[in-house]
């Protein structure tokens, strides 16, 4: 269950449709620097809790020392155990615009209804695994919830 971490004073603004704001923090190659990327998620977006508990989970799998959030690399934390094959493909399909290409081996797929389509796509625009100039090491997710006033609330997954 996502909450909020605590509460603001509801101010008068502009009201907005409340949303979610997912930050992803990479690390520009080794130690180079750091970048974010943010995606907009619909507040009633049925893949949202698991996603993030998910990716926030991942460990560095053996022989590498980061992260990368690259489709073949994350056959590696199946390999290691540290998802499931569902899992997997959850995370594959809700990455990548390219899915149907890596779950052709995987028995237990991931289907999204196609009603739910539009929530899946939300996730893919801000996983990067390389800049023009060097790759990138995944660090972790953060969850903001905004709420109809445009405020900022940080976010807790029990």
């Amino acid at each position: 269950m996502i909450t909020l971490k605590k509460k603001r004073p509801k101010t008068k603004k502009r009201k907005v449709t409340p949303h979610y704001l997912l930050k992803y923090s990479y690390m520009i190659g080794d130690a180079n620097g750091n970048i974010s990327e943010t995606s907009r998620i619909s507040e009633d977006n049925p893949f949202l809790e698991r996603y993030v508990t998910l990716l926030n989970s991942l460990k560095s799998t053996k022989g590498h020392w980061g992260i990368s959030l690259e489709a073949d690399k994350m056959f590696g934390h199946l390999n290691e155990k540290q998802i499931t094959e569902n899992d997997y493909a959850f995370l594959i399909r809700l990455m990548f615009e390219e899915y149907d290409y890596y779950q052709e081996d995987i028995e237990n797929k991931f289907m999204v209804a196609e009603e739910d389509d539009k929530y899946a796509s939300e996730f893919h625009g801000s996983v990067r695994s390389d800049t023009e100039y060097s790759f990138l090491v995944f660090e972790g997710v953060e969850l903001m919830y905004i709420d109809e006033y445009g405020e900022k609330h940080e976010t807790v997954i029990k």
